[in-house]
């Protein structure tokens, strides 16, 4: 059931249009307003599906009144009924929020018609409104070639600026990222350097100590035999060797996965520069 209110300052018109209304079985005339301020208080009451409104009221016009509705009782659509045909009240009556527009001359049957299409979404002009606004648009001069070719050379140096502009810009994010990328594997270099003095320092340090513990050990030991003590000695030069040789392999491996990092970060860098660049392409082409 379709829910309908009625205003017009008009009693007899109302009444009229009531009881063309009330002949169909899915309406429901539910009340009438003699202008735009009764018609404001009824809606914020009851909330009708659609308001069919008359443009020349007193106290407030159908125009104010269709804008407030449309502003704050979105879900009553407001159909207009007027007898104003002319141009400038029906571009003013649908950017205020009209979704249907209809002359009085218009049949019974066509104002039901459209009421149901405008509870259904859709946007409705009464019989020969759509004819008479593309009747006013063809009066519009037409536009002569020299303003076209003016038109056309304003375009075209709009699109040379900013094709320029973008190129510009692409070449300063480029830049921007392959310095970025210098000081990133500047820092991992020195960072990797660090680390190798730190690795020989701690590796002299083991030697000496072993040195320095071995030959405590030799002063102490007043008999011994040359050849248990060289072979003791082989054996820890062996054991360090050992040691020295695992801590350079760890070395290298660190090594590798650092290079297999900034060969990443390098790559990730320039697909970045890429896709940037394809997507400004891109925005430019679309």
């Amino acid at each position: 059931m379709i829910r309908i209110l009625i205003v017009d300052d008009q009693s007899f018109t109302r009444k009229a249009i009531q009881a063309i209304l009330e002949k169909e079985a899915d309406f429901q005339v539910i009340g009438q307003a003699a202008n735009g301020i009764e018609a404001l208080k009824f809606i914020q009451q009851n909330r009708p599906d659609i308001a069919l409104v008359d443009l020349e009221m007193p106290e407030m016009n159908g125009f104010s009144l269709t804008y407030q509705v449309a502003q704050d009782f979105a879900e009553t659509k407001v159909v207009i009924l007027s007898a104003c045909e002319d141009r400038d009240s029906i571009d003013t009556a649908v950017k205020a929020g009209a979704r249907g527009y209809l002359l009085k001359t218009t049949s019974g049957q066509e104002i039901s018609d459209t009421i149901r299409y405008v509870q259904r979404g859709y946007f409705q002009l009464g019989p020969g409104l759509f004819e008479k606004i593309l009747s006013s648009l063809n009066n519009i001069p037409p536009v002569t070639t020299e303003e076209l070719s003016r038109f056309q050379n304003s375009s075209q140096r709009t699109v040379e600026k900013l094709e320029a502009e973008m190129l510009r810009k692409n070449d300063l994010v480029r830049r921007d990222l392959f310095n970025e990328l210098e000081r990133q594997i500047d820092s991992l270099k020195q960072d990797f350097r660090k680390g190798l003095e730190v690795f020989q320092q701690r590796v002299g340090d083991r030697m000496n100590q072993g040195l320095n513990s071995l030959s405590d050990r030799f002063e102490r030991e007043v008999d011994f035999d040359p050849h248990i003590w060289e072979k003791q000695i082989n054996a820890r030069d062996l054991e360090r060797q050992q040691q020295v040789n695992r801590m350079l392999t760890g070395t290298k491996k660190s090594m590798l996965n650092l290079e297999k990092k900034v060969d990443f970060l390098r790559n990730c860098l320039i697909f970045l520069a890429v896709t940037f660049l394809a997507e400004k392409i891109a925005m430019f082409v679309f």
